[in-house]
């Protein structure tokens, strides 16, 4: 009796009173870096492009304000038009930036459904970032080409995807054979370029192969820059014919050489008295260098001289008829290794299929002849692009499309590929000029635009709170974070805090 007496006076000290609940408007949220994001936009003028690529919308709310949105649920996971239209009306600068309209779900589908000429825009934005003096291809700038495979989870019914063998899976997926190139600049600066889908057909006035795609691209982008780049590729873009094409359109080019890449080693016969040329595979030649290239140490290149290729050239006959022909062309022969816990630096990387190597050597060929370290250094740069598409795959949504029409795969790859681009100007800022410590592109989206905020608003001012250090990025913050919204007709301010 006495225990049942103490057990109901401590439950009479411990209960309180509940109120009623208050509702107030949410001034929290993700998508902190949205302004610094909308600045890089306004930079290279994205706006206007839209109009120029004939991008326009004749009633609601402008194209070029779904595209934003869109790009900033990208760099936020939300990859899915369900996904942008929730987190547009949750992220506080969407919602101002809006002021009070909402983006449905079926906005963001017929958007992306509609077909615009997202390839014109493609075109348009390289066009922009030759504009920009930081930006802009130089001489000696390295082109990276190279395609990717995006599964669909529908695609026995879709007929623009093919049934093709994923070699990073070990098997045959119904997927987007998406081609790209990729810029790797001087300074530092790298970002993606030109795109394309090869398509399987039986039409034969419509039948297009990758290297066709390859030539479309690397073409717009000569139109554009006039400076003599290099093109870093993998060996299954090696064909004698597009190597041609490259050096008659003033590339440079680099890639690793294939089992059966026929070579040939310029020799002197004193009996014939006339210089032979004697044939040899890559295999063969990677045995002779083994114990030079050994003594040098892992990680090294070594330059084979006197190394030739056969390549076609159309000519005429005596009688006047066009005849296909063919030559010896020099080429830089470099022999390589690969540390394989290397991620960068002058290493060359391993692929996934097996090229001519002979123990852990592989060769590598380039038609600059004067220049075998700095080819080796140009195809350490390919493997770039091989990570911009693990960045884009697992953070920007490019395998998280599931539309059914070819029109929404285009908006959503440029759409996505113009992410990339902002973000990528974004961190070289951010690492620009000896910055103590580098940020990788992870980290610059996930502690900064991605960062949560608290946002307060007065009638010509907008108060901005982190919810996290942002010393890291006041860089960024100093050279991108806009004064004001000229759209809205208010200003911002920024008050960083801490968490």
């Amino acid at each position: 009796m006495v225990f049942f007496t103490i057990t109901l006076a401590i439950m009479g000290d411990i209960m309180k009173k509940l109120c009623k609940p208050s509702f107030e408007k949410k001034d929290h949220g993700q998508g902190a870096g949205i302004p610094v994001l909308k600045t890089i936009w306004d930079l290279f003028d994205l706006s206007l492009l839209f109009s120029q690529s004939g991008i326009r919308k004749h009633s609601g709310t402008p194209t070029w304000l779904l595209a934003f949105a869109y790009i900033c649920g990208l760099v936020n996971h939300a990859s899915s038009a369900n996904q942008n239209a929730k987190f547009s009306t949750e992220a506080p600068f969407l919602r101002q930036l809006l002021s009070g309209e909402i983006i449905s779900q079926s906005a963001f589908s017929r958007f992306l459904s509609k077909p615009f000429q997202w390839l014109r825009f493609s075109l348009g934005r390289l066009s922009r970032l030759q504009e920009n003096t930081d930006s802009r291809l130089t001489d000696g700038d390295i082109i990276a080409l190279d395609d990717t495979k995006v599964e669909h989870p529908h695609g026995k019914k879709i007929p623009f995807l093919c049934w093709l063998f994923d070699s990073s899976d070990k098997r045959h997926v119904w997927c987007i054979n998406l081609v790209s190139t990729l810029a790797v600049l001087k300074n530092g600066l790298e970002y993606p370029m030109l795109w394309r889908f090869w398509v399987k057909t039986d039409q034969e006035n419509e039948r297009q192969t990758k290297l066709d795609l390859a030539k479309q691209m690397l073409k717009e982008i000569r139109q554009l820059n006039n400076a003599r780049l290099w093109v870093a590729m993998d060996r299954w873009f090696l064909c004698k014919k597009f190597l041609n094409w490259l050096m008659e359109n003033n590339f440079d080019w680099v890639t690793k050489a294939k089992r059966n890449t026929v070579l040939f080693r310029k020799i002197y016969d004193p009996v014939l008295g006339k210089d032979q040329y004697v044939k040899l595979n890559a295999k063969q030649l990677l045995r002779e260098v083994y114990p030079r290239i050994r003594a040098i140490g892992r990680g090294s290149v070594l330059s084979i001289p006197d190394i030739y290729i056969k390549v076609p050239y159309e000519t005429l006959t005596r009688k006047g008829k066009p005849i296909t022909r063919q030559r010896y062309l020099p080429i830089a022969a470099i022999a390589a290794t690969y540390e394989e816990q290397a991620a960068e630096g002058n290493v060359i990387l391993p692929e996934e299929e097996c090229p001519a190597t002979f123990k852990g050597v592989y060769l590598l060929i380039s038609n600059r002849v004067d220049a075998p370290e700095e080819a080796a250094t140009a195809y350490t740069k390919r493997w770039k692009i091989e990570v911009f598409y693990r960045t884009v795959k697992q953070n920007l949504g490019l395998t998280s499309c599931y539309a059914q029409s070819e029109s929404a795969h285009f908006a959503h790859v440029e759409l996505l590929f113009t992410a990339q681009t902002l973000l990528c100007y974004a961190t070289w800022q951010c690492n620009k000029e000896g910055a103590e410590q580098a940020l990788s592109l992870c980290e610059v989206v996930r502690c900064f635009f991605n960062a949560s905020c608290r946002i307060r608003c007065s009638e010509q001012l907008i108060q901005v709170y982190f919810d996290t250090a942002t010393e890291r990025f006041a860089r960024l913050i100093d050279k991108f974070w806009p004064q004001s919204l000229e759209l809205r007709l208010w200003n911002w301010d920024f008050y960083p805090g801490t968490a």
